[in-house]
């Protein structure tokens, strides 16, 4: 059972503020809200291992250092030393709250080339110490059990770019400006932990490809980035789909169980369909953060979404009774920990697993058929 009323209410502000250190990460209440529905509720036979498919690990809103981001790095690490992951996906809101710092002296030198996407001009001066306290730090497990860090891939989240509300501001600055400036921060950092080759970029690998979407648009054009701009990269990565998977790694999902899709304006989920539309056919699912949990839900139109969101802060008392419209619950947990997608050359299947590594939640799909429901290894 989650914690009483009043402990839930204050766990979050508690974890937030580093009021429950790391000696207290044991004495923290395992949390276990879990809600199956549909097919979910009766799983198939767990498959057949993909032997050879390409391994791996999605995670999201990771970016701030709570006793949950602890334990749920310190399990990705296990899960990393006890069978190597090819590749590791972050969906955004790596630096909680507001990103990088658009005035530290140096970041006004950070400038995209004139596609938008990549940068031209890295910033000068000192690095931001956010990138390695949030983040690379933490994240470090993935490299300290004997096999080296996997790829790692990120995408930009809300938080990534955020300049006005709670504490963030945009430091002096023009707020199209200072969002600019935050999202070239990041895309120009790199390191073993860190790598964003853009602001959206394409990464073949095995029997896959992924296409990396800055959904920031969703909720309007920004930064002096378009909608429109998004699309076209969306539908011309799309072409190659014919030939492989293909999977989509944004921050915003197009279909949730949980609160965050209400905040979108009255045309975010218009704008969301603009780009999955772009994605075509040869999307497999979608694989996104932004809700704090753990989710499979689909589209009103069959796609699979499945959230990984659980990285470092957790809503207690969670209710998924008022899902986006149309949007089909199979799973949702109010869990610490990840995803671990595993793609073959006819099939991908796809786990969720907590903090102690227990498998909480299974699917399986062949080919373009949707991800099923299965019990877990």
């Amino acid at each position: 059972m989650p914690p009483p009323r009043p402990l839930r209410l204050l766990l979050p502000a508690l974890i937030a503020a580093g009021g429950l250190g790391a000696g207290c990460c044991a004495c923290l209440p395992p949390p276990d809200l879990v809600d199956r529905r549909g097919e979910a509720r009766a799983p198939g036979p767990a498959p057949t291992p993909l032997g050879g498919g390409l391994r791996v690990l999605h995670g999201g809103d990771l970016g701030l250092g709570t006793c949950q981001q602890e334990r749920v790095t310190g399990a990705m690490g296990a899960a990393h030393a006890a069978a190597p992951f090819d590749l590791a996906l972050f969906a955004g809101d790596n630096l909680y709250y507001c990103g990088p710092s658009a005035a530290r002296p140096g970041a006004e030198a950070c400038a995209f080339a004139a596609d938008g996407a990549t940068v031209a001009a890295p910033p000068t001066g000192q690095e931001d110490p956010l990138f390695a306290d949030r983040f690379e730090g933490p994240l470090s497990v993935l490299g300290g059990a004997g096999a080296p860090p996997p790829p790692v891939l990120l995408v930009l989240g809300n938080h990534d770019v955020r300049t006005s509300g709670g504490d963030c501001t945009a430091e002096g600055l023009d707020p199209v400006e200072a969002a600019r400036r935050k999202a070239c921060l990041e895309v120009a950092h790199a390191s073993s932990l860190w790598s964003m080759p853009g602001r959206h970029w394409v990464r073949d690998l095995g029997p896959a490809r992924f296409i990396g979407v800055d959904s920031n648009l969703v909720a309007g054009d920004y930064g002096g980035f378009t909608l429109d701009d998004e699309v076209a990269f969306v539908a011309q990565a799309a072409q190659g789909c014919q030939a492989r998977p293909c999977f989509v790694l944004g921050h915003h999902p197009p279909a949730s169980a949980g609160p965050h899709w209400k905040e979108l304006g009255p045309d975010g989920a218009a704008r969301l369909q603009r780009l999955v539309d772009a994605a075509g056919p040869g999307l497999r699912a979608w694989l996104a953060g932004h809700e704090h949990d753990l989710e499979h839900v689909r589209t009103p139109e069959g796609l699979d979404v499945l959230i990984s969101g659980a990285g470092c802060q957790q809503r207690w008392g969670y209710s998924w009774e008022a899902p986006s419209p149309g949007a089909e619950v199979l799973f949702a947990a109010a869990a610490w920990g990840f995803g671990v997608l595993t793609v073959g050359e006819a099939a991908w299947q796809y786990r969720f697993q907590d903090q102690d590594g227990r498998g909480l939640y299974c699917c399986a799909a062949e080919g373009p058929g949707p991800c099923r429901p299965v019990a877990c290894r």
